[in-house]
Formats: structure tokens, C-alpha cells, sequence
């Protein structure tokens, strides 16, 4: 319908390269139109006619550059500024608000202060109506669904699946093939931000990964030395982003302007890391900060953040502003990132607010200037999301007055009911909600009602107005009956709120723990499934999609799934202490070892008797594994754990027990004298308290036995026979001292203990004499 796609692309960027979009849609016959559409309130008959005329003026590819620059001009008036003149925005804003609420459903509303709707509207019904199936128009519908779902105050399920539909055609077209290797990296990227805003992590990686390859660009965070501090004398390994583009790749994108940075001005604090080693290469370009800014947005998921995540984010971010962009969507969504981040920092928390401030003042800046080209490649936010973020900041350093102008201002009603409460004006907040009801009910304001008052009767009342379609009156009653443990109750509320809406992958990991609760194992794996499918990265969602298959004997699908948690929370010792149980049950003697080592070396003294007993087992019994290696092939494996282990903990029994079995026990891989030294060592390790535990003296006294049987039966020409009859001599002199000490401890009822005890040191003494005897012929 467009002709040749070249030529569309190529008159879109000739005609739209001087940024005066609002030239564009003055031309007359065109700006005409707009003017009736301008006035056209409820009758939808008449906007279709004019939609009609529209469609029928001038060639398509003039209508098609008039499109996108009302889409730019619309685009300009509600992220980026500068807004459009007093005269231009009047004569299409009449009558925004009848056109905003032509979007809203019931649970779903557009924010109430967009400005040209009408303008948007016109964008979206002509690219809608393009009945070609170019990549360029396919593209442009895409992009008026993902403004759409930003104007959204919740995620829409319809929304999402008209844009996955849509990505998934365009990734089909054999034409994709043929561009250039920057031109499908941006589609990429693009992609890969929509996901992301429709929170669908997976598959929101899955295209920020084949938009790198395309490039081969990578990045890592490194440790590099440096100071922070004005008066630092000595450099320390500091966090920092090191980029590397290997395909050699040319980026065309207009430079813009971009927001001025403001200084941190701190009397201690430089303005940034000075690192001593400035080589570290760092490639960003417009073309390469969005995946920097992708990795920050995808951190920033995983709130709260810990300080070692924070920095890690904060290196993405100074990665892009010190690259110099030129981009103002991706420098102004970086510093939109970092504010919130340092906000929490006393020392910085002034620059955030200056920084959002001269941000904010940009939007009414009067000269033209060129802001809009890198939206589709940033996630930036929209403008009143952008302010939103400035009165978070004021009622984080108590100055609710202010924060409560900005929300009331943006007509942001939760928020500032929200800001209300956490004054403490609980009783204002409550009043300012009824208000509000008694102008309109509305599912959304009862749910408000039911936050601020704690009542969940105005949860019931809100999906009740909805016709039991309000995924958050469920969402908040599914969370109220998890806090006070009714788990069926909340598991019932949680799927109802699924069923209205499954973007919400939170929901679904919280409904996976309150049906392994019940406990409810095969509700439990299709919620925890559901979860991963939005974000396949949830280490713990893997860990506890792991442990209902533990629960249900599916241990082989366990083991996968511990493996998978493994891999996305590296550092959590307890996730690599669930695969190495797994690994145990079904024989895997390699992933043991390793998964053993990693729990030690990440600093814990931990030891687990029965894998230990499993390990030694396998090698000395000769199992087979389950990828058929025979038991003792391991020996040497299991042999130099064990020393690391014994390395880094070193007064466990348990341990220096089985690592005693495996120098004793073992056919063919006998070596009594470390045998027997690790037995030693198990027994001081137990030692401690022996006259006052029962439990470590059983320990001792079984060490006692097996030394007695190996010592004993030593060569009498062995140079370590005299030490080893020595150590044991006194190991049965302290047991028998100590085991009478324990006896006489212990109450008279506990006659059967008793008994086990004397039983124990009649046989001790003799042993003993034996020795002293031994001793005299050595």
C-alpha cells in the first residue's frame, strides 16, 4: 500500500529530519481536519468519517510523514518537551479529557492529564488501518500499542498481546535479513524494551541478547583501583563497566541535546570515581547505552536492592553518562535511574533532586530541540512519571507539603493518599478517598479505601463494582488473607486476580509459596512455571519450582530445576545446598563435589553428615553413578574435598570422620596412618564437652573403637605405632574419666543411659590395659 519500504524509510527521514514536527501537522488540509477532530466529543460515527477523509488526502507517503510527526509532536508533549506553543497546544487539547476517558475501562484507566489524546488518536486509528504489511508500518503500530500501554496506570493483558503478535511477525519477515546489522540491532532493542514495560523479562532478554550478537557487542563489570574521596591517599578496587564492540559498526543516529548534568559539589566526594587505570575500554555510543540502560532497568527489578547491587547498577549507569550519548531519552532515563537509586545517600541526595528538578524545568524550554529520536531504544518514562519521582524525594527528607503539591498538581490521587498516610493523616487521607468516591465510584478508589482503612470489605466492594474483573481488589485480598496465614483463602484470591490479568509475575511467585503452604505440590509447579515464564531468571522461583518436584518424587526434574536456580543466584549458598541434596539422590557424584566446593568457599563452615557418609560410600561400595562412571573413579575427587574442605573447616567430627574413611575403608586405597590421624582429629573435635554431653561422648567413644581396632593391629616396626599407642592411651584415660563425671551427672531415673555408659568404660579400662601393656614392648 506504501510502495517500496526504502522509499517510505527514506521520505520519513528526509522530511522529518529538522525536528519541526508541529510544522508538519499545520499543513492545511491536514491541519484542518485536526481542528474538527479537535471538537468531536462522543460521536464516534463522525471522527470515522474524518478518520475517512484523512485517509483519502494526498499521497500515502505524505500521510504517512504527517502520522509520525503527530505521533512526535504527541510523543514531545508527554515524555521528553519541550511542550508545543500556547497557540498550537490549544487548538488540539479541547476536549483531552472526553478522550482520555474514550481508553479507560473499567480496571484500567489512562492517566487522566495526557495532552493532544486526540492527536494520538488519530496516529494510532491510520497506522491501524495501513492494511500493508511492511516492516515500517508494522513497526509504527507497534509503537502506538507500547505508548498506549505507557499512558496506561495498569499492565494490559490485550495490549501485551497485540504487541507480542506483532514482534513475533516482524521477527518472521525473511526482509528482517536483508537490513543493515545496525538497523535490526535498534529493531531488537526496541523490542527488547517493550517486553521489558510489559514486565515479560524472559522474552524482553531474549531480544536485548540477539541484538548484541548482531553487533558483537559485550560488557562486564570489572574491578579497577580508584578513589572516591577528596582525601583518600590510597586507591581501592572499585566497580566499573568495561564494553567491548567487536563488528565494526557505524552509528548514524542525530546527536541531540542533552539535559545538563549537575555537579555533586560535595565537600569530601570527587564528582566521580578516579581510577587509576584509565585503558579500560568503554565503547558506549547511542547505539551500545541502551543495553547498559537495560541491565540497569532489569537490576532495578530486583528491589530491595542490596548496597552491592546498588553499586553494580550505579556502574552500568556512569558507564552511559560518561560515554556522552548525545541521546536526551537515554541520558535523561540514566539519570532518572541514578536519582532514585542515590536518593538513599545523604551526600547525594541534593544532586538528585537538583537533577530531576533541571530535568523537569526542560520540559518547558522554548527553543526546538531534537529529543524524541531514542525513546523507542530507553524505556523512558513518561513526564509526569519523570516529576512523580521528584515528590517520592521530597517525602523521603519529610517535606510532604511539597511532595503533596506535585501529586495533587498531577491529579495523582493514590499517591497522595499514599503521601497522606505516611504524614500520618490517616483520618485526612481516608476523608480525601471518600470524596473522591462520592464523584464516581470506582474499583480502583475502593481498593484505595480499602489500603488506607484496612478494611477488606472495600476490596469485596471493589471487584464486586468491577463485575469481578478487578485484578487488584483480588490481588490485595489474596495478600491480606496470606498475612494473617488463611492459605486457601489467599490462593483462591491470587487466582482470581491471575485470571484477570497474567502479567504479573510477582503475583505468581507469591501464589506458588502460598500453595506449597497448604501444601497444594501440582498448584504450586503450574504458579511457579507461570512465574518463570515471565522472568526465567528468578533463581529462587527455579529453587522452589525445584522443591515441589523434591515433594512429588520428581527428582530428576528437581535436580534441573536446582541446577537452573544455581545459575541466577550464583552467590546463595542455600540454592547450591538444595542441588547438592538433589545430586545426592539421584547419584550424581560430580555435581556433588562441585556443589560441596562452592558452599565452602563461599565462606561457610558447613558440613552435612549424610552426603559426606553418601560420598564415601559410593567410593568405597563402588556404586554407579548416574551417567554410569564407577564409584571409585572418584576417589581422588572426593579425596581433595575433603582437604579443601578440612582446610576451611576444621573441627567438625563429622567431617574428619568420613575423611578418616577414606584413607581406612577403601579396598585398595589403604593408608592407616592418615587414618588414624584423622580419627585423632575427629575425636578432639568432639571432645569439648563430653563430661556434660551425652551426644559427644557416644561421638567419642565410637572413635575410641575404631582407633583401638587400627592402632592395635599397626606394625610393631612402624615408626608411628609408639605416638599412636601414646594418643590413644589418653583418649581412654579421658573417656573413662570424664565418661564417670557424665554418670554421675545424670538423674537416677535415667538408669538405661547409665547402664550404656558403665557398659562403655568396663570395656574402655580393659582396652586401656592392653595398651599399657603394648606400650612396654615397644
Amino acid at each position: 500500500m506504501l510502495g517500496s519500504e526504502d522509499a517510505i524509510t527514506s521520505l520519513t527521514l528526509h522530511e522529518l529530519s529538522d525536528n519541526e514536527y508541529s510544522d508538519k501537522i499545520k499543513r492545511g488540509a491536514y491541519w484542518e481536519l485536526m481542528k474538527h477532530i479537535s471538537k468531536i466529543e462522543d460521536d464516534q460515527a463522525c471522527y470515522v468519517d474524518i478518520l475517512e477523509s484523512f485517509k483519502s488526502l494526498e499521497s500515502e507517503n505524505t500521510k504517512f510523514v504527517f502520522a509520525v510527526s503527530a505521533m512526535n509532536v504527541f510523543i514531545q508533549n508527554n515524555f521528553t518537551g519541550p511542550l508545543l506553543s500556547a497557540d498550537l497546544l490549544t487548538s488540539i487539547k479541547d476536549e483531552d479529557s472526553a478522550a482520555v476517558k474514550s481508553y479507560n475501562t473499567l480496571n484500567n484507566a489512562m492517566y487522566s492529564l495526557v495532552k493532544c489524546t486526540k492527536l494520538f488518536g488519530l496516529c494510532r486509528d491510520y497506522f491501524s488501518s495501513l492494511t500493508d504489511s511492511s516492516i515500517t508500518t508494522m513497526l509504527f503500530q507497534l509503537r502506538c500499542i507500547f505508548v498506549e500501554q505507557m499512558l496506561m496506570e495498569d499492565i494490559s493483558p490485550e495490549l501485551f498481546e497485540k504487541a507480542d503478535r506483532l514482534i513475533g511477525v516482524i521477527e518472521d519477515r525473511s526482509d528482517v535479513q536483508s537490513m543493515s546489522k545496525e538497523i535490526k540491532c535498534k529493531l531488537f532493542v526496541e523490542f527488547g524494551f517493550v517486553y521489558l514495560y510489559f514486565q515479560h523479562i524472559s522474552k524482553s532478554r531474549r531480544c536485548m541478547g540477539i541484538a548484541q550478537k548482531l553487533i558483537g557487542f559485550s560488557f562486564k563489570l570489572t574491578g579497577a583501583l580508584g578513589k572516591r574521596t577528596k582525601y583518600q591517599e590510597r586507591a581501592l578496587p572499585q566497580l566499573r563497566v568495561e564494553t567491548i564492540i567487536e563488528e565494526n559498526v557505524t552509528d548514524e543516529t542525530p546527536l541531540e541535546n542533552e539535559p545538563q548534568m549537575i555537579d555533586l559539589n560535595d565537600d569530601t566526594l570527587l564528582e566521580k570515581i578516579s581510577f587509576e587505570d584509565n585503558n579500560i575500554q568503554n565503547s558506549v555510543t547511542n547505539l551500545t547505552a541502551p543495553f547498559l540502560l537495560h541491565m540497569a532497568s532489569l537490576k532495578l527489578k530486583d528491589f530491595a536492592l542490596e548496597e552491592m547491587l546498588r553499586e553494580e547498577v550505579i556502574a552500568f549507569l556512569e558507564g552511559i553518562i560518561e560515554g556522552k550519548t548525545f541521546s536526551y531519552c537515554i541520558a535523561t532515563h540514566a539519570f532518572f535511574i541514578r536519582s532514585r537509586l542515590e536518593q538513599t545517600s545523604i551526600r547525594k541526595l541534593s544532586r538528585c533532586m537538583e537533577q530531576l528538578e533541571e530535568v523537569v524545568l526542560g520540559f518547558d524550554c522554548k527553543k526546538v530541540c531534537a529529543r524524541t529520536g531514542s525513546l523507542f531504544q530507553s524505556g523512558l518514562p513518561t513526564m509526569w512519571k519523570q516529576e512523580k519521582l521528584l515528590a517520592v524525594m521530597y517525602t523521603s527528607i519529610g517535606s510532604h507539603k511539597s511532595a503533596l503539591e506535585i501529586y495533587n498538581r498531577l491529579q495523582m490521587r493514590e499517591e497522595q493518599i499514599n503521601a497522606l498516610i505516611g504524614a500520618g493523616k490517616y483520618e485526612t487521607a481516608e476523608k480525601l478517598t471518600r470524596t473522591l468516591l462520592a464523584l464516581g465510584e470506582t474499583p480502583k478508589l475502593y481498593c484505595i479505601l480499602g489500603d488506607t482503612t484496612q478494611d477488606i470489605t472495600h476490596y469485596e466492594k471493589a471487584w464486586e463494582l468491577s463485575g469481578e474483573s478487578s485484578a487488584r481488589a483480588m490481588k490485595s485480598l489474596g495478600y491480606h488473607y496470606f498475612n494473617i496465614k488463611d492459605y486457601r483463602k489467599a490462593l483462591s484470591c491470587m487466582q482470581n486476580s491471575l485470571d484477570c490479568n497474567y502479567l504479573q509475575g510477582g503475583l505468581w511467585f507469591t501464589a506458588g509459596c502460598t500453595a506449597l503452604a497448604i501444601p497444594e505440590f501440582e498448584t504450586a509447579i503450574k504458579c511457579f512455571q507461570s512465574s518463570l515464564q515471565i522472568d526465567d531468571e528468578n533463581g529462587q522461583g527455579w529453587s522452589n519450582l525445584g522443591a515441589c518436584f523434591e515433594k512429588t518424587g520428581e527428582m530428576q526434574k528437581a535436580f534441573n530445576c536446582y541446577k537452573e536456580a544455581t545459575k541466577h543466584s550464583f552467590n546463595d549458598w542455600r540454592v547450591w545446598e538444595n542441588f547438592l541434596c538433589a545430586a545426592a539422590q539421584i547419584k550424581d557424584f560430580a555435581s556433588m563435589i562441585f556443589a560441596y566446593r562452592q558452599i565452602i568457599s563461599f565462606g561457610q563452615k558447613y558440613c552435612d553428615r549424610k552426603i559426606l557418609n553418601c560420598l564415601v560410600s559410593a567410593v568405597r561400595d563402588n556404586m554407579t553413578s548416574v551417567s554410569g562412571e564407577a564409584g571409585i573413579s572418584y576417589y581422588d575427587k572426593v579425596l581433595d574435598l575433603f582437604k579443601f574442605a578440612s582446610s576451611k573447616v576444621t573441627t567438625n567430627f563429622d567431617l574428619w570422620k568420613s575423611y578418616a574413611a577414606m584413607h581406612l575403608d577403601v579396598k585398595g586405597k589403604e593408608d592407616v596412618d592418615k587414618g588414624i590421624d584423622y580419627l585423632i582429629k575427629a575425636y578432639h573435635s568432639a571432645s569439648l564437652h563430653i563430661e556434660r554431653s551425652m551426644e559427644d561422648f557416644l561421638k567419642c567413644t565410637e572413635c575410641s573403637k575404631v582407633l583401638y581396632t587400627y592402632v592395635m593391629s599397626q606394625q610393631k616396626d612402624s615408626p608411628t605405632y609408639a605416638p599412636h599407642l601414646q594418643s590413644l592411651k589418653s583418649i581412654l584415660q579421658i573417656l573413662i574419666t570424664k565418661g564417670h563425671k557424665l554418670s554421675e551427672s545424670m538423674s537416677g531415673d535415667d538408669v538405661e543411659t547409665k547402664d550404656l555408659i558403665t557398659e562403655y568404660l568396663n570395656s574402655a579400662k580393659k582396652q586401656l590395659e592392653e595398651v599399657e601393656e603394648a606400650q612396654l614392648f615397644v
